[in-house]
């Protein structure tokens, strides 16, 4: 499972600078028509369905327990253990 999540990070990883690059270079040669492209729009929606399966899975192991936030539990003291 974890190899599963760190391919699928870099492949968001790619993909996301992919569609980065398209942005930057759209405006300058518009004969290309990056983001008009039916190439581009697939894997638009590739990168957004990645991203929430990415989203699902990071969120499904804080919940489990399985991914560590950093953040320290609250110890419940009552008044006079201080």
């Amino acid at each position: 499972m974890r190899l599963f999540v760190k391919t699928l990070q870099a492949i968001l990883i790619v993909l996301s600078l992919m569609m980065m690059i398209f942005l930057v270079l759209d405006p300058f040669n518009p004969n290309m028509d990056f983001l008009k492209n039916s190439i581009t729009k697939g894997l638009l929606w590739i990168f957004s369905l990645l991203s929430l399966a990415n989203g699902l899975l990071v969120m499904a192991s804080v919940i489990n327990g399985r991914f560590h936030t950093g953040k320290k539990k609250h110890s419940h003291r009552s008044r006079g253990e201080e």
